[in-house]
């Protein structure tokens, strides 16, 4: 990049002009009514036009002035990596500019004071007037403008290093919730086959092909939200039904299956797979007992603002599959990038020593 674009790359935008304009102004009026307000006090002839007139070229030309040093500024840090140099260019450059402020101011300066004539005596008197002035007074000014300018750099790379950090974890966060979900497939999907596996040994093929089938339709399911993390309560419930009626297959009288859902629920937004790894824990522990009928109770609710599942199942006395497992530990981790601490999962033993899992989500998905 050349070096003419880097700098008008740095220009202050249209508002810094404005504000700077003002801001100028403002101070030359201040310094004009201090100046009116001695003068009047001391008894001297003094009118605030006419001083507010004759200070305008000292304090309004930093309003020109303090653009070009800003841009000038931040075109040195951005080409000038040595400390040294750094500093080297911003003296040169300070020299330039405080010159050209000088030789501007004078020449205003000149004209105002003789109606638009340029008198070279009246220049030269000016300059020696400067030449003995409290010099260090401008250069403060200067110092404080090209200060604001490596402020604003300073400022704008911070902004710019923290968006690509930001966009980075972005990225990473969203790698690890696909790697996450991606992880649940194989996983259902050994779980799945094993119930079907289990079809074919007690010789039913045709609920092994019917489960098949079902099995099908559901990884169909799985590739179309590859990339979604999010779906409907009610695309996830029917394929929750699909694994259920597989597993209906299975261990028939062993499962009693209540399901209760709110109709207004259904397109609460939900992360796919979730449900179906809570329904699946509670069918390991369900389809393991002796007796007929173990209960699985799916209540689907919305209060105050949050989409509550619960889901109860009865389990041994001696189960050994306490809290959470591999997948129910992949949707912990999965909610917690989500939702942070705006969520709620438990799983605990109810006192009638049946097995309780609560999850509460916010409504809107990621947005709530």
């Amino acid at each position: 990049m050349s070096l003419l674009r880097t700098y008008f790359k740095h220009w202050p935008s249209r508002l810094f002009w404005l504000s700077n304009l003002l801001f100028w102004l403002v101070l030359n009026t201040v310094a004009s009514d201090n100046t009116n307000r001695l003068r009047l006090e001391y008894g001297r002839v003094s009118d605030f036009l006419s001083v507010w007139w004759d200070y305008l070229p000292w304090w309004g030309n930093w309003a020109i002035m303090a653009p070009i040093v800003i841009a000038g500024v931040k075109t040195i840090e951005y080409y000038a990596h040595a400390l040294w140099l750094r500093v080297l260019y911003n003296l040169l450059f300070a020299v330039v500019c405080m010159t050209s402020y000088f030789t501007l101011t004078l020449l205003e300066v000149n004209y105002i004071s003789h109606f638009g004539h340029f008198n070279p005596s009246a220049f030269t008197k000016g300059l020696m007037q400067i030449a003995y002035s409290p010099l260090h007074m401008d250069f403060l000014v200067y110092l404080s403008v090209a200060s604001l300018g490596l402020t604003m750099n300073y400022y704008e790379k911070a902004r710019q290093h923290a968006l690509h950090n930001q966009t980075l974890a972005n990225q990473l966060l969203k790698v690890e919730l696909q790697t996450l979900k991606a992880q649940l497939s194989p996983h259902f999907l050994f779980n799945t086959l094993n119930s079907i596996s289990g079809l074919v040994r007690l010789d039913e093929k045709s609920k092994a092909v019917t489960a098949l089938s079902e099995l099908s339709q559901m990884f169909r399911k799985v590739l179309e939200n590859q990339s979604k993390q999010f779906t409907t309560l009610e695309e996830e419930l029917a394929f929750v039904q699909r694994y259920l009626a597989i597993q209906k297959m299975r261990f028939e009288d062993k499962l009693l299956i209540e399901t209760s859902v709110q109709t207004q629920s259904l397109q609460a937004a939900i992360p796919f797979m979730l449900l179906h790894t809570l329904v699946e824990n509670a069918v390991q522990h369900g389809s393991q007992l002796e007796s007929d009928h173990n209960l699985l109770k799916l209540d689907i609710t919305i209060e105050d603002g949050m989409l509550n599942i619960e889901l109860i199942n009865q389990v041994a006395k001696h189960d050994k599959q306490h809290g959470f497992g591999i997948g129910l530990e992949n949707c912990r981790k999965r909610l917690q990038y989500l939702f942070k601490h705006n969520y709620l999962l438990e799983s605990a033993q109810t006192q009638e020593g049946k097995h309780r899992t609560l999850l509460r989500l916010p409504l809107g998905g990621m947005d709530a």
